[in-house]
């Protein structure tokens, strides 16, 4: 509950992100906070229970932060593993199980080094040619 994040003297601190966010493109900042909050009571009644409040914020809005997931859009998505030979790809972006977003990326580095991992042997071949071939 975010009664279990507060620090004496210094409140705490809550981040949301809404996506898609489309309806709240126009709102004023004031209305999309005041929004955010209520959706933050209704997950977490303790909080308004015990008087929590929010104090300020800050509304940042990113019209194309983020890709627009739509059933069949994944195949679009490419892998951490390319067909060039050492080159591999993380990022949100990438095929993994979470939206376009922090979750994502980190979901993505991990896959990223899997495939770097299974590829351990290729790429030890690869700098041997190397180094045989410089020599």
């Amino acid at each position: 509950a975010p009664a279990e994040y507060y620090k004496e003297g210094e409140g705490s601190l809550l981040q949301c992100v809404l996506t898609p966010a489309d309806r709240f493109m126009n709102m004023p900042a004031e209305e999309v906070a005041a929004i955010t909050t209520e959706q933050v009571f209704n997950l977490f009644p303790s909080a308004k229970k015990q008087g929590l409040k929010c104090t300020w914020s800050n509304v940042v809005k990113l019209r194309e932060s983020l890709y627009r997931e739509a059933p069949g859009m994944d195949r679009f998505r490419p892998s951490q593993n390319t067909p060039i030979p050492n080159f591999f790809l993380s990022g949100s972006y990438t095929y993994q199980d979470y939206i376009d977003s922090m979750e994502g990326a980190t979901k993505s580095g991990l896959l990223c080094a899997k495939e770097v991992l299974r590829s351990t042997a290729d790429i030890a071949k690869m700098k041997k040619g190397t180094a045989a071939a410089s020599a």
